[in-house]
């Protein structure tokens, strides 16, 4: 959305004195700290030096983000059925589900989007996920799936410390790039085609572990059972 893009442009200006904005690379499904990295080497930054400073770089984007926080739903908006899958899933935390956040954002802007969305009070608490700010492998090239997939190998390695262990996973998305890590991460998935990829575009890379598309969530009894949860 637009803060999260003015919060990349902050961190580009004020660490490495860069103008320029994220959609100079293609960065749909990635990661805050590659997006950072691959913009960067695109402008002729080293890569060591970003990872040198990425820290750096990951606390000025926060700053950004905070700071203009009432700006945070320009361009955001729930889908259709989001918060109604949300709330009906909050009602099953006391027969073992728990709803955690795997997103490439760093953690503070992830939770700041669902807070500001109204959507925040429906995770699971102690709130629990896996985030750009967790991991960041420095990779150049390729896609960045195999990072997303280390956040989604993240969010369930807390939520196993906080609630136990985990019988059945599945990771929510609406990327090739998602669908790629819930493969990744040994868990199921479930392909939204609510983004810029259609249903065509994500079902090839729907995991082993199994799962489905759905054109959206608007119908919250068929997202509970493609969740395998009866409605």
């Amino acid at each position: 959305n637009l803060l999260h893009k003015r919060a990349f442009a902050h961190a580009f200006q004020k660490v490495f004195g860069v103008e320029t904005t994220i959609d100079v690379i293609q960065h749909h499904g990635g990661t805050d700290p590659l997006i950072l990295k691959r913009v960067l080497e695109h402008h002729g930054v080293q890569g060591t030096e970003v990872m040198r400073r990425l820290k750096e770089a990951e606390l000025a984007m926060v700053e950004c983000a905070l700071g203009r926080h009432r700006d945070v739903e320009l361009g955001l908006e729930p889908l259709p059925g989001v918060a109604e899958l949300l709330r009906r899933l909050a009602r099953r935390r006391d027969g073992g589900v728990v709803v955690a956040l795997a997103t490439g954002n760093l953690e503070p802007i992830g939770w700041l989007k669902m807070e500001r969305l109204g959507l925040k009070a429906h995770f699971s608490t102690p709130l629990v996920g896996g985030f750009g700010s967790d991991f960041c492998s420095g990779e150049s090239q390729g896609d960045m799936a195999a990072d997303r997939g280390q956040l989604v190998r993240i969010a369930r390695a807390k939520a196993e410390r906080l609630f136990g262990a985990v019988e059945r996973h599945v990771h929510v998305g609406d990327t090739p790039m998602d669908l790629k890590a819930a493969g990744m991460a040994g868990c199921a998935a479930v392909g939204v085609a609510t983004g810029v990829f259609a249903r065509e575009e994500l079902e090839p890379h729907l995991p082993p572990a199994g799962g489905a598309v759905l054109d959206s969530l608007a119908d919250v009894d068929a997202a509970l059972a493609a969740l395998g949860l009866a409605a």
